[in-house]
């Protein structure tokens, strides 16, 4: 199983075990960008994303974009991210755009599919994405609406679901992922401390679309290697 979003770096959460056979750990800004990427250069299974998330956009200046674009070039990350919006915990709108804005174009220029937080933000984050013709990637835990994730496929996104999924009254996210096929659907476990529940979410995936656990863990891995490229 391949987890495709998981912030190993971060100290409550463990190890997976050997069932995990391949993660994407994505950064959250230049303070971690050297801890993902050491976490990653010892072990081929693991593949880091370099980003500025928009929790952490006040501790960064304009000049960082130019150093995350120099780290892009010269580590060659799998994804750019973990990038997006979030309209509950930040409350400078413009700034957070601003720097999203600029991580879409990075992505773009390297031919690099993004991670992407979108938090009460998903109408922005899709209107930004349909400026940029050759953008794709993932929206991570996704919490939009059925109809934005009908306009986020048809841009040729992908969706990572969680924990979130796993709630027997969570309804709308049910009936999206009943929606999706299962060629656009991700699995991960976040900053979640036991990633080994990974598939807790897969069997709710099997359960949701009434399919075998093995066919969820297949197709999501061949989802995962095609959209990061993984060896």
């Amino acid at each position: 199983m391949i987890n495709s979003h998981i912030h190993l770096d971060f100290d409550l959460v463990k190890s997976p075990s050997k069932t995990t056979t391949g993660v994407v750990v994505p950064s959250t800004g230049k303070e971690n960008w050297d801890n993902v990427i050491n976490f990653c250069s010892s072990d081929n299974n693991r593949h880091f994303a370099l980003g500025i998330h928009p929790w952490f956009i006040d501790d960064h200046q304009m000049l960082d974009l130019h150093s995350l674009e120099v780290r892009i070039e010269d580590e060659k990350p799998v994804a750019v991210g973990e990038c997006g919006l979030d309209y509950i915990k930040v409350k400078d709108r413009n700034k957070q755009r601003y720097f999203f804005d600029e991580q879409v174009a990075l992505a773009t220029r390297f031919d690099l599919p993004l991670i992407i937080h979108s938090v009460q933000a998903t109408e922005d984050v899709t209107d930004l994405l349909k400026s940029y013709s050759k953008s794709r990637g993932v929206i991570h835990a996704y919490s939009g609406s059925l109809q934005e994730a009908e306009i986020l496929m048809k841009l040729g996104f992908l969706f990572g679901f969680s924990h979130n999924l796993s709630n027997p009254h969570a309804y709308k996210l049910h009936d999206i992922v009943k929606f999706l096929p299962l060629e656009s659907i991700l699995i991960e476990t976040d900053d979640h401390n036991n990633p080994d529940e990974l598939i807790q979410i897969a069997e709710r995936v099997a359960r949701i679309k009434k399919i075998t656990v093995e066919q969820v863990i297949k197709q999501c891995d061949q989802n995962a290697c095609k959209l990061f490229n993984l060896d």
